[in-house]
């Protein structure tokens, strides 16, 4: 059975809307937090559905594993690095910031030296920390706000010098958060004193071995978008930070996927947080719970059909390479990484990379790629570099 928020039950049945409200925040299943929404304790109930969810959560992840597990490990290495770029691309869009992918994947590919001139520096730099596994500290208000001045403290002192944090650790004046036509539609903590004590009781939910690993990862996504500490970057905080979380118990390509699910259902997104932080809510969480559950749930479904599809392709490019190189194995060897870079990442690699992948000298990989006949071998200028790739349409009509 659905799950109905108690704003909804408010307007329906006026009458047991306070007996559902006591029943709920006094189950036995329920567990109350250390902060409140409005003047309401938070608690969530651990519902046959989140049970299912967490569930399907965990065996999509297998799932996800066995399709990874399909490619070679090329191929996923540059599927990662386009799943990241786009999860950049998606996390500034939803809060209205421009980016292109072209100008994340220069940031990504500049010397390291020129990297940090560089427009959202941190931000990718911070995504690409994860993909290699690094650790984030989590456990004070102070991690939060180190993690704000490396992630994307320099973006907004660009956009907006007058939205840099002026607190001891967050903000000191209030805030608003307005709807596209400027109705207010959230106020945030104020003052800076239960700012720093509530987000120290959210930072508690996620080191709580008492719930499980994903409830505390939606509470916290949650919470964190209700205190709203900061001025600016809210928002790509709280979910660059659920991406972190999911990386260290799934799959890592898992928490790339996240904004993109977010971006295709914001409605949905914006509802539960607007469902969530009513009065009429009195503090119950679980809707928001379950909601952030099915995104997880949807996000790992969609990279699983993903690769699933192109290792299907895989295959059959592989066929046609075989056929085109004729038991030539260093023209294999090249089409071989250059079939994976046009199936899972499409913007092409440039030689040094090629040469390295395929095990060979740059001047050896110069000499085969000219001999690459009939259109196959695409290049392009990227940056500074001249990338290739494979026309699959055309290698597709090798026989």
């Amino acid at each position: 059975m659905q799950y109905e928020p108690l704003n909804k039950i408010f307007y329906k049945n006026y009458e047991a809307y306070q007996s559902i409200y006591q029943k709920r925040f006094n189950n036995e299943s329920a567990y109350r937090y250390n902060f409140a929404v409005g003047d309401d304790q938070a608690f969530v109930i651990i519902t046959l559905e989140i049970l299912n969810l967490i569930t399907d959560i965990l065996q999509l992840d297998k799932r996800l594993l066995k399709a990874i597990q399909s490619v070679p490990p090329i191929a996923i290495d540059q599927f990662t690095k386009k799943c990241i770029v786009e999860e950049i691309q998606l996390t500034n869009e939803i809060e209205g910031v421009q980016s292109t992918r072209k100008e994340i994947r220069e940031v990504i590919q500049a010397d390291e030296a020129k990297k940090k001139s560089k427009r959202m520096y941190g931000l990718v730099q911070k995504y690409m920390m994860l993909s290699q596994g690094e650790k984030i500290s989590l456990r004070t208000c102070r991690d939060i706000r180190t993690l704000y001045d490396e992630f994307v403290l320099a973006e907004v002192k660009t956009d907006n010098p007058a939205n840099v944090p002026d607190g001891e650790i967050f903000r000191k004046d209030m805030v608003e958060v307005v709807s596209p036509s400027q109705k207010v539609i959230h106020k945030g903590l104020y003052p800076e004193d239960k700012i720093i004590s509530a987000m120290t009781a959210t930072l508690d939910v996620l080191h709580n071995d008492q719930l499980n690993y994903f409830v505390n990862i939606a509470v916290f996504h949650y919470m964190f978008g209700y205190i709203h500490p900061f001025y600016d970057g809210n928002g790509r905080m709280s979910r660059f930070i659920s991406s972190y979380l999911l990386n260290q118990r799934l799959e890592a390509v898992v928490g790339f996927g996240l904004s993109t699910t977010i971006k295709n259902k914001i409605k949905k997104y914006y509802d539960l947080f607007k469902d969530t932080n009513d009065y009429r809510n009195k503090g119950d969480l679980t809707p928001f719970v379950i909601g952030f559950l099915e995104f997880i749930a949807e996000a790992i479904e969609t990279l699983c059909k993903t690769i699933e599809e192109k290792s299907e392709q895989f295959t059959f490019y592989i066929d046609k390479v075989d056929h085109y190189a004729d038991n030539n194995k260093a023209l294999r060897d090249i089409l071989f990484v250059l079939v994976q870079i046009s199936l899972f990442e499409d913007e092409g690699i440039g030689i040094s990379e090629l040469a390295e992948a395929a095990d060979m000298g740059k001047s050896t990989v110069r000499m085969w790629l000219k001999k690459i006949t009939g259109d196959v071998l695409i290049s392009q200028q990227s940056g500074r570099t001249i990338v290739y790739r494979i026309d699959l349409d055309v290698m597709a009509r090798i026989k």
